[in-house]
């Protein structure tokens, strides 16, 4: 027994000891670990706070106290540093914060990148409500509402609602996505992102140095200008650049085609028969390189109209062996008939309910304060463009986390 106990008491001492120093090791590193998810989150309140700020951070300019030149001890138990830079990407912000407990004796670091990606992957949105009948179609791009939405059956894209989705999900109880994988319809959701404030003084002073959209009936503030202070009624033509309607826009036979932001303060109605100008230019449509995860309840139809080359089956949503092809094929990426290929913001309702839409398409985003209706009985395809927002002027930032991820990363020198 002596020698029994002589073998086995040191070896359960060094064991007790080591796993002391494991869990003092461990504590250090969960504080340093919380230290830099506090950094993370005084970055993201610095970015979000200023338009001003966020255009400083893009152009390249180094923040002061924000590029690992202060040492943050406000949070007990240890220190933190944070380094803010533009990119990788256009309107993205990367995050680095390095956390160190107290003792110095671990550190962590996190890696964040946020996306000022104005209406998130959305194609439309509307605050009171959105329908979608008839023939018309949404593509690369998700539907989302405050309300209900009336998906009419469809099978893409994403659908997201604080309320109801008719056809999907009526009932506020669990399940409110459409199973399995919640893929497409997502019902009832409490934290739906805020639009954008638009910069509506930068754009009315915009539209009134825009000159040549003399095509359409209104009131201008100049000739020929761009700004109209009431409705205007029998638009058509080509135009190019900002317009700012203060009241109702009605649109015309034979339609209409305009490049850039297009902001109506009221309704918009479009016409029996012809939304966009046959007599446009073919434009060429680029399909965003996450346009594939709108389509995980069909498809086929994305493989057959999109990508012939597409995994046979649906990758996923988490998926990152795929992306969709910029150009796609055979033919839906070259139209001959758009209507808007840009930002449309509507103040009011959008109206395009009955009658025809001449198979026309829109390329870009629309945001309807209040209800989008889309029911036309011949063809009109809201085709989601990303890049319709670079550059919009807003009053407030929209941030989404692109990706998170632990770092390797000592305390940065000179602190």
């Amino acid at each position: 027994m002596l020698v029994i106990l002589a073998i086995m008491v040191p070896a359960m001492v060094l064991w007790i000891q080591r796993e002391t120093v494991f869990a003092s090791k461990q504590s250090h590193n969960t504080v340093a670990f919380h230290l830099a998810e506090a950094g993370v989150e005084k970055a993201y309140l610095y970015v979000s706070l200023s338009t001003i700020t966020w255009s400083r951070i893009q152009a390249g300019q180094a923040q002061t106290d924000y590029s690992f030149d202060k040492s943050y001890n406000d949070i007990t138990g240890g220190t933190y540093a944070i380094s803010i830079t533009s990119g990788p990407g256009t309107e993205q912000v990367t995050i680095v914060t390095v956390g160190r407990d107290k003792y110095n004796k671990e550190t962590r670091a996190l890696r964040v990148v946020y996306s000022n990606a104005i209406f998130g992957g959305n194609a439309i949105y509307a605050g009171r409500g959105v329908q979608i009948g008839g023939q018309v179609d949404v593509e690369w791009g998700a539907v989302m509402s405050p309300y209900t939405i009336d998906a009419g059956g469809r099978t893409f894209p994403q659908f997201w609602s604080a309320s109801q989705i008719t056809t999907k999900d009526t009932n506020a109880n669990p399940p409110n996505c459409d199973s399995p994988g919640c893929l497409q319809w997502h019902s009832y959701q409490a934290n739906l992102p805020t639009p954008p404030t638009i910069d509506f003084d930068f754009y009315r002073t915009s539209a009134a140095a825009t000159m040549g959209c003399f095509t359409a009936t209104g009131t201008g503030s100049a000739v020929n200008s761009c700004y109209f202070s009431g409705n205007v009624t029998n638009w058509s033509g080509n135009t190019r650049g900002t317009i700012f309607i203060e009241g109702d826009l009605t649109v015309k036979s034979p339609g209409m085609y305009h490049i850039g932001t297009i902001i109506v303060m009221g309704n918009v109605n479009l016409p029996n028969g012809q939304w966009g100008n046959s007599g446009s230019p073919g434009t060429s449509l680029r399909m965003p390189t996450d346009a594939w995860k709108q389509y995980g309840n069909n498809w086929t139809h994305y493989r057959d109209v999109f990508d012939q080359t597409a995994p046979a089956a649906f990758p996923g949503l988490t998926a990152t062996s795929y992306t969709s092809p910029s150009l796609c094929v055979p033919s839906p990426c070259l139209s001959q008939k758009v209507a808007v290929n840009g930002f449309l913001y509507v103040g009011g309702n959008f109206n395009n309910g009955g009658g025809g839409g001449g198979n026309s398409d829109i390329y870009g985003i629309l945001y309807a304060v209040g209800s989008a209706t889309q029911t036309a009985s011949s063809q009109v395809t809201f085709y989601y463009n990303a890049e319709a927002t670079n550059g919009l002027v807003t009053t407030n930032v929209s941030l989404t986390r692109v990706s998170w991820r632990d770092e390797v990363r000592g305390w940065p020198s000179g602190l």
